[in-house]
């Protein structure tokens, strides 16, 4: 037995040193919290037959007039891009300070041939690869829609890293884990009602790819354009003016600008926003191009463009091929370490 008493002074030194030494043990934990990785999310809006480069490159027509193109309907964003007012124009602030046009040339002129060299590879899918350069627990690569994928792709490609493709038709299931009420606040973002289940529509589509993107998937595609040839919606020949082009990309600019809004400031979170289609268009005739621009928007994109097209609509002879886009975007979702698509060739476009 101890006989000596213990002084006030003894106990608050005890006391502060338990706390110091939980508090220290506590340190590591806060780190972690701190550090912890952003989840990356790569959404491919698939533009079926390839957009007029009047949206992301709209200063290359201004002089000539052509698809329509004049001062009064664009917007210059800065750092020699110059976008269409009405559509991408008219995005949240936030991401037309990350808008990118990347352009690349694959030298094809057939819808099949350009589509497969824009999506797969010798390998297989290109989808596929980027999911499988996610982190852990964000590795699915999930189509959306009734659309699915545009013709001449494979439907079931083979495997990349593990990771197979899946199809998601049913909002059902595609919201995972959500609450019935985050469920509910995304169908009314995109005003679809309790009563739609299918995803067969452009208001379905996106709210089934930002139920997708809470579910932490890591790569989602999806045609959200339900007018034009199901199988080629933004083939517009003919249409030298620009108009059936706006038409077409009219409806899915209200839940463009809904989407980006709400995503792009999730916490914790790195979404990256592609917007690309086989090639562009040429003129006359607003025929097929051998390659295009394509729009990237994203947290650590820095507004800019990579190469404007030329005043026929087609792309730099310089322009990289489509290995070139996808390695931007694997820079822009900071999964590049891998190199999945070799290096950046973009680097002045990464925040």
């Amino acid at each position: 037995m101890n006989d000596h008493p213990i002084s006030r002074r003894t106990v608050l030194k005890a006391g502060v040193t338990i706390v110091g030494a939980l508090a220290l043990n506590k340190q590591p934990f806060l780190a972690e919290a701190r550090e912890a990785p952003e989840q990356p999310t790569l959404v491919v809006l698939w533009l079926n037959g390839g957009p007029a480069g009047l949206f992301n490159s709209a200063d290359s027509f201004l002089r000539s007039g052509a698809f329509g193109v004049t001062a009064d309907n664009i917007r210059h964003l800065g750092h020699g891009l110059c976008v269409d007012a009405g559509s991408f124009g008219a995005l949240p602030n936030a991401a037309l300070a990350h808008m990118a046009s990347i352009d690349f040339r694959h030298g094809l002129y057939p819808h099949a041939n350009a589509r497969a060299a824009m999506l797969e590879n010798t390998s297989g899918s290109r989808l596929l690869r980027m999911a499988a350069a996610m982190p852990e627990g964000a590795a699915r690569c999930v189509v959306v829609n009734s659309l699915g994928l545009p013709t001449g792709i494979a439907e079931t490609p083979p495997r990349e890293g593990g990771v197979a493709l899946e199809h998601c038709l049913s909002l059902d299931d595609a919201h995972g884990q959500l609450s019935i009420a985050q469920f509910d606040a995304i169908r009314s973002a995109y005003g679809v009602s309790a009563a739609s289940t299918a995803i067969d529509s452009q208001r379905t589509t996106f709210a089934g790819i930002e139920s997708l993107v809470h579910a932490g998937a890591g790569v989602i595609f999806a045609q959200p354009a339900y007018t034009g040839r199901p199988d080629r919606q933004f083939d517009t020949h003919h249409d030298d003016a620009g108009t059936l082009a706006r038409d077409i990309m009219a409806p899915i600019t209200p839940s463009l600008i809904t989407f980006l809004g709400r995503v792009m400031t999730l916490p914790r979170r790195n979404v990256v926003v592609l917007l690309t289609g086989e090639f562009s268009r040429t003129l006359p005739g607003s025929d097929h191009a051998p390659g295009g621009t394509a729009t990237v928007i994203g947290k650590y994109v820095r507004a800019g463009t990579a190469g404007r097209q030329g005043p026929g609509g087609s792309p730099s002879e310089h322009a990289s091929p489509p290995d070139g886009l996808w390695a931007y975007i694997a820079a822009a979702l900071h999964v590049d370490r891998s190199a999945p698509f070799g290096r950046n060739p973009h680097r002045e476009l990464i925040a």
